[in-house]
């Protein structure tokens, strides 16, 4: 706009300039001379120009009106831009005579928000995202990992030990010689791995940037491998040399198998005959123990039931038997071991442990177990434990005047009114001798006959004076 308006200033003072120029030409033309602006006073001046031709007017009218024309088009055009670039209403024209309303101002446009930052990726997963998708996953993660495993070694300039070779492939180092057939299963195994690693770090489907420098330095290990362990050009010689090298290396292995399988068996059946000796010794030990045990016992029995005959024992009948009928106290019983036991000969230690296997109480018994346990005369009593499988733990000690006796265990179960016998049993003391100190598992015999197995579990051990 302001371009515009500075064109038509230019137009107008160009026409002004133009019409002036018109005019003193016309002057000129008319017989004007210096004398005539010469002249004395303005008042004559106009006198003189008043009696000139009047068609000399109109022609200087003419050519200003002429001039003035371009300025007059120009500045038309410029308002009737400015009022069509003005902007109107959408709903409708302004009327005449009211302003046209100002267009609200534009709301400020919304700054962007800051983009999140990426999670931070571990070397695993970046190497991962950099091996690309051409893979299934498993396959892109495995030469993720192959490639960071082998940075190190790739990135070395000092060699490397070739055992260290072996682990890049995934591969034992070999224990036998290094000079194999290039057929044989481990070198052809050796050639199976570089083949998977070639499908790993095909550039194709692999698009890290270190697959390429990998895989060629997989190339060269396979190759210092190969060298290494496989045959190289020998001769006919040679050859036989190193196969009778090799079969009596086998010969000798062979024969070391023989000789260690020897020993193990002559250490087997010597092991065998020992544990049959032992066995054999065990028995008869035993039965020197059981027959001293035996004769103990009948001596002991024996010495109990013989009385000696002695004069005060015999009592003279009085009257006319007097000479034919003798009394004896041995013909009148053991009233005197009756009333007067013998002294105890040891103790008997006995530790109740548990019972197991015991019924399930009935609706009317309260479920709570206890034992007694007896030698002749002397009794003891456990503590009351509920449940099938009681654990008592409990010591008695006894005292034992005769060794031709047994130890009663009853289990019995407690109830509303009375108690219940559940089951018992005997142990001679022969039994306890050969036990002595050690468990003992014994079944519990039920009053019943039933098909319920039920176990006592006691230790016991004798202390003789």
């Amino acid at each position: 706009m302001a371009n515009e308006n500075t064109c038509c200033l230019h137009l107008a003072s160009v026409a002004v300039i133009v019409l002036l120029a018109s005019l003193i030409g016309i002057l000129v033309s008319l017989g004007f001379t210096e004398d005539t602006w010469q002249l004395g006073s303005v008042e004559e001046a106009w006198s003189d120009l008043a009696n000139f031709d009047r068609s000399a007017y109109f022609v200087a009218l003419l050519i200003g009106m002429l001039t003035t024309l371009p300025a007059l088009i120009c500045k038309r055009g410029s308002s009737h831009k400015q009022v069509r670039e003005e902007p109107t209403e959408p709903t409708g024209t302004a009327q005449p005579g009211t302003a046209a309303p100002q267009a609200p101002p534009a709301p400020p446009a919304p700054k962007p928000k800051p983009k999140p930052k990426p999670k931070p990726l571990s070397p695993r997963s970046q190497a991962k995202e950099l091996v690309g998708s051409r893979m299934n996953p498993e396959q892109a993660e495995k030469a993720a990992e192959k490639i960071m495993s082998l940075r190190a070694y790739v990135q070395r300039t000092d060699p490397i030990n070739l055992d260290e070779m072996w682990a890049f492939f995934d591969l034992p180092a070999p224990t036998s010689s290094r000079s194999m057939d290039p057929s044989d299963p481990v070198m052809q195994k050796l050639k199976g791995k570089l083949n998977r690693q070639r499908l790993l770090f095909h550039p194709d489907k692999n698009g890290h940037p270190e697959a390429e420098r990998t895989f060629k330095f997989l190339e060269v290990c396979h190759q210092k491998l190969t060298r290494a362990y496989t045959r190289q050009g020998e001769s006919v010689h040679q050859r036989t040399r190193r196969e009778e090298e090799e079969l009596k290396k086998e010969e000798e292995r062979r024969k070391k198998q023989e000789e260690e399988r020897r020993a193990q068996m002559a250490l087997i059946e010597k092991e065998e005959e020992e544990r049959v000796r032992k066995a054999e010794e065990e028995k008869r030990r035993l039965e020197l123990m059981l027959q001293a045990k035996q004769s103990a016992f009948e001596a002991k029995v024996n010495n109990t039931q013989i009385l000696r005959r002695t004069p005060s024992n015999e009592l003279h009948a009085a009257g006319i038997f007097t000479n034919t009928c003798v009394l004896s106290k041995s013909l009148l019983g053991r009233q005197e071991d009756a009333e007067q036991p013998a002294a105890p000969i040891g103790t008997l230690k006995v530790r109740l442990l548990r019972a197991r296997d015991l019924p399930v109480p009935e609706y009317l018994l309260s479920g709570f177990n206890f034992a007694e346990v007896r030698v002749g005369e002397q009794s003891f009593q456990s503590e009351k434990v509920p449940g099938e499988n009681p654990t008592w733990d409990c010591n008695f000690s006894f005292n034992v005047h005769r060794v031709d006796t047994v130890l009663a265990v009853s289990v019995f179960r407690e109830g509303w009114f009375q108690d219940y016998l559940v089951g018992k049993l005997e142990i001679p003391f022969l039994d306890i001798e050969e036990w002595s100190g050690h468990a003992i598992g014994r079944l519990l015999e039920p009053p019943e006959p039933s098909d319920l197995c039920m176990l006592v579990e006691l230790c016991a051990s004798f202390e003789w004076f």
